[in-house]
């Protein structure tokens, strides 16, 4: 049997194909099969899920609410020392220095993911802007976000943190950051999907001995653990689940 691992559009997209190398590598780790999907937006990658089509995902915290509540996925580790953090950014020519300096109402590319959204508007709070004043455009990856900001479809648009440092230089160059977050507590988590509950401890011992290896080293770096890989606990991904229904609910 083939498992499939998929692959987020929240990840870094200019490391996609040491995604592939990590597939190799898991295939090894378990001795089982695994097919890498990579989705270039949410919305089939949420498709994927709902018709049971993803084994291993490495989720974003929205997500991993969804997964582990309603899709029994199991926590399986998270990259150590790393947390997911956003970035509200502007065009390089853009009036607005400040979140002070917005009006009545703002447009925002974004993509459709929920946690960079809802920590987006956590920042925005200062401007006492109404949800409905705040009209979010989505757009498939980010890359295509900071088209639309640079190409002036939106005043802003909203990044997940690394994503936005990943930009190419030539994107990168035209815009500048408005406000970026500093959480914390939320993260990526790897989840395995019940189907694959036996092989969550040997993915584990797999991930842990690629944190001493040296020849792993740079690929860890490219899949965003730089410092290597912790063990993920059922009551650190429940807290996790709580602090998301909380931002939501503001």
């Amino acid at each position: 049997m083939v498992y499939q691992l998929a692959i987020g559009p929240d990840v870094n997209v200019q490391d996609i194909s040491e995604w592939y190398v990590f597939n190799t590598r898991i295939q090894r780790i378990t001795g089982e099969g695994f097919h890498a999907t990579s989705y270039s937006d949410f919305a089939d990658m949420h498709a994927a899920f709902e018709t049971d089509g993803v084994d291993l995902v490495y989720a974003n915290a929205a997500d991993t609410s969804w997964l582990v509540r309603k899709r029994g996925f199991i926590p399986v580790a998270a990259a150590a020392g790393i947390s997911t953090e956003m970035t509200i950014a502007v065009a390089n020519d853009s009036p607005l220095s400040s979140v002070n300096d917005i009006g009545d109402s703002l447009t925002v590319a974004a993509t459709d993911a929920p946690d960079v959204e809802r920590i987006g508007r956590i920042l925005l709070e200062p401007t006492d802007l109404s949800p409905e004043a705040i009209k979010v455009e989505h757009r498939p990856n980010p890359v295509l976000v900071a088209k639309a900001v640079i190409n002036g479809e939106t005043q802003v648009g909203f990044f997940p943190q690394d994503a936005f440092e990943n930009l190419s230089k030539l994107v990168s160059r035209e815009l500048r950051v408005l406000i970026a977050s500093h959480i914390y507590v939320i993260h990526h988590n790897f989840l395995a999907s019940p189907k694959i509950a036996h092989l969550v401890e040997p993915l584990w011992r797999g991930l842990e001995a690629m944190n001493t290896s040296p020849v792993d080293q740079d690929l860890n770096e490219a899949l965003g653990a730089p410092n290597g890989w912790r063990r993920l606990e059922s009551e650190e991904v429940e807290f996790q689940i709580d602090m998301m229904d909380a931002l939501a609910d503001l």
